[in-house]
């Protein structure tokens, strides 16, 4: 059996792009995700979240709506991320997940510590409680 050598694969960027937003609204703070959240980005968004943190807010957000990709490494963050503000007795919010990325947090486990919003569009697998944390935001 031939194999084609002439077909290539595309070329990976050595870099993920990850582009973060920070919005402040009184006692919250919301993070807009759009890119791949990785091992290669995650201190660009561990520095985000603490540099949010310095406007003192009752609630962080962090949308997650245009993450495209996230893996163990960027998960860690946004768990350290609500260990954090748990302890500060402030609230972490996740919202915004496509299903790709909601299937991360769910076959990690985090999804109720995480406070994933949006409960019923959580897919099969994932436990959803009645005291919905999407119902955290003011």
């Amino acid at each position: 059996m031939a194999v084609n050598a002439s077909m290539k694969a595309p070329k990976m960027t050595s870099y993920p792009h990850l582009a973060i937003t920070t919005q402040h609204h009184g006692r919250r703070s919301v993070l807009l995700l759009q890119g791949e959240l990785d091992l290669c980005t995650r201190e660009r968004l561990r520095r985000a979240i603490s540099s949010a943190l310095k406007h003192l807010p009752h609630i962080l957000v962090v949308d997650l709506s245009g993450l495209d990709f996230i893996d163990c490494s960027g998960l860690s963050v946004l768990v350290w991320a609500h260990k954090r503000l748990a302890e500060q007795d402030r609230q972490f919010l996740i919202t915004g997940s496509k299903p790709i990325v909601r299937r991360v947090i769910c076959l990690a486990g985090v999804e109720t510590y995480l406070h994933l919003s949006e409960p019923e569009a959580l897919p099969l697998g994932c436990a959803s409680q009645s005291d919905s944390p999407g119902q955290l935001l003011p």
